[in-house]
C-alpha cells in the first residue's frame, strides 16, 4: 500500500492565483485607460470588460487568502469531466483567436491581452493545470477558495469509473443535498475516506 500524501502548502495554486490577481488588476487599469482613449461605444465596451477584469482579480484575491489561511493541505488529483475539457478547450481557442485579431487588426491591445489572459486562466482552472481540490483538517477547499467544511456534510460515497484510467467519483452532502462532487484519481480514495470517516460522516453505497 502506498503512503498517504503528506499535507503541504498549496504553493503552485497560490502562486497561480497571485499571478492572476496581478494580471487582471493590471488589465482592469489598462482597460479603463483604453476606454477613455476610445470614447463612445467602444469605450463603454472596454469599461465593461474592465469591470469583468476587476471581478476576476477579486476572485483571485479571495482564493489566495483562503489558500494561505488553509495552512498545510493535501492536494487531491482531481480531474474534470471529458465534456468539460472539450468545452474549455473550445472556449480557449475562441478567446485566443479573438485576442490575436484584436492585436493585429483592431488596435485594442488591452482588450486583446484580457482575452488571452482569460484563455490562460481557463487552462489553470478549467483544465486543472494546477491542483484544483485540497483536503484539510476541517474540510475541503478548491482552487477558487470555496470551502466545504466537514461540519456541513453528513454522508459520502465513492463510485469507480470504468475505463483505462483509474478514477473514482466522490459525492458528499447533507440529507438530500449534494454539496460536493469531484472526480479523483483512485489513489486518493483511501486518504479521503479516512478523513471523512474520522470526521463522523457515514458512507453510502452506490
Amino acid at each position: 500500500m502506498s503512503r498517504p500524501p503528506a499535507p503541504t502548502r498549496p504553493v503552485s495554486t497560490a502562486a497561480f492565483q497571485g499571478v492572476t490577481l496581478l494580471f487582471f488588476a493590471g488589465c482592469a487599469a489598462w482597460l479603463v485607460r483604453e476606454s477613455r482613449e476610445l470614447g463612445g461605444r467602444p469605450g463603454m465596451m472596454a469599461l465593461g470588460v474592465a469591470v469583468a477584469a476587476g471581478g476576476l482579480a477579486l476572485v483571485a484575491l479571495g482564493a489566495l487568502v483562503a489558500l494561505l489561511r488553509g495552512g498545510r493541505l493535501v492536494a487531491l488529483r482531481s480531474r474534470a469531466e471529458m465534456g468539460t475539457y472539450a468545452l474549455v478547450l473550445a472556449t480557449m481557442a475562441v478567446l485566443a483567436l479573438v485576442g490575436l485579431r484584436l492585436f493585429s487588426t483592431e488596435g485594442r491591445p488591452a482588450l486583446a491581452t484580457f482575452c488571452l489572459g482569460v484563455a490562460g486562466w481557463l487552462a489553470g482552472v478549467g483544465l486543472h493545470a494546477v491542483p484544483a481540490l485540497f483536503l484539510g483538517q476541517t474540510g475541503f477547499i478548491d482552487s477558487l477558495g470555496r470551502r466545504t467544511p466537514f461540519s456541513r456534510l453528513e454522508w459520502f460515497s465513492f463510485q469507480r469509473e470504468q475505463g483505462d484510467l483509474p478514477r473514482v467519483r466522490l459525492q458528499a452532502g447533507h440529507g438530500t443535498r449534494l454539496l460536493l462532487a469531484a472526480r479523483l484519481a483512485s489513489e486518493d480514495e483511501d486518504v479521503v475516506r479516512t478523513a471523512l470517516l474520522g470526521a463522523g460522516l457515514s458512507a453510502r453505497r452506490k
